[in-house]
């Protein structure tokens, strides 16, 4: 936790300092430092709730539905220190649509939502979409096995980890996370500690891949997005 709130400091410090922003906007540091402050917020709950699950298998509400509730307060003030036109979602560049207000002469362009807009409505579809996905393996699993094989504390804690991260993040938290598990049970199968109906405690290993995800995840996805250019 101390080499966390270090790593976090260290952001704030360089987002906030002047002579380390010459040509940043003050609204740009200000963002970035809300940013880093979601960061330092979502290790916090992250390390705790990795310990907790780990040694009693329990994801308590009160850090993951909490920290839903905080990670997306923070997106929205983050939303506010957007510049004008910044994180706009346009539709066709090439043959802009001509709109205006009424009474208005001036063209507002070929924008569909505002950044501010999209910032936020991105923000509640990935905890929708994250919280859909595990609830879409906990019901197969319970449909075909006949038994419950992930704990809604799962679920809450994805959505967790997409209300400060986002979607992208998200998906690479969950698969670093359960590839982590995969390889940890397969461990324990061939030192025989354990068995095809034990339990893990998956709720750990997310929380790892969401430290991974909030570390790297950013630079990790843009360079798989440029190999698919």
């Amino acid at each position: 936790m101390g080499v966390w709130f270090a790593l976090a400091g260290g952001r704030i410090f360089l987002s906030l300092a002047p002579s380390f922003n010459a040509d940043n906007p003050m609204g740009l540091r200000y963002e970035n430092a809300v940013a880093t402050l979601g960061f330092t917020i979502l290790g916090f709950l992250l390390i705790g709730l990795m310990v907790m699950d780990w040694q009693t298998q329990r994801l308590p509400d009160a850090f993951t539905l909490t920290g839903i509730g905080i990670g997306f307060a923070l997106t929205c003030v983050q939303a506010l220190f957007l510049a004008p036109g910044d994180g706009d979602v346009v539709l066709n560049t090439t043959h802009p649509l001509r709109m205006s207000s009424p009474g208005s002469s001036a063209s507002q362009g070929n924008v569909f939502l505002t950044g501010t807009e999209a910032l936020i409505m991105g923000r509640i579809a990935a905890i929708a979409g994250a919280a859909l996905i595990l609830l879409a393996v906990r019901w197969g699993y319970t449909t075909l096995r006949k038994r419950d094989g992930m704990g809604l504390g799962d679920v809450k804690l994805l959505a967790m980890i997409a209300a400060f991260l986002g979607f992208g993040e998200t998906l690479l938290a969950l698969f670093a996370g359960v590839l982590a598990a995969s390889v940890y049970g397969i461990v324990l199968l061939v030192r025989r500690r354990a068995s095809g109906a034990s339990k893990l405690p998956l709720g750990s290993f997310l929380a790892a891949g969401g430290l991974f995800a909030a570390l790297f995840g950013s630079r990790i996805i843009d360079w798989y997005l440029g190999l698919l250019r």
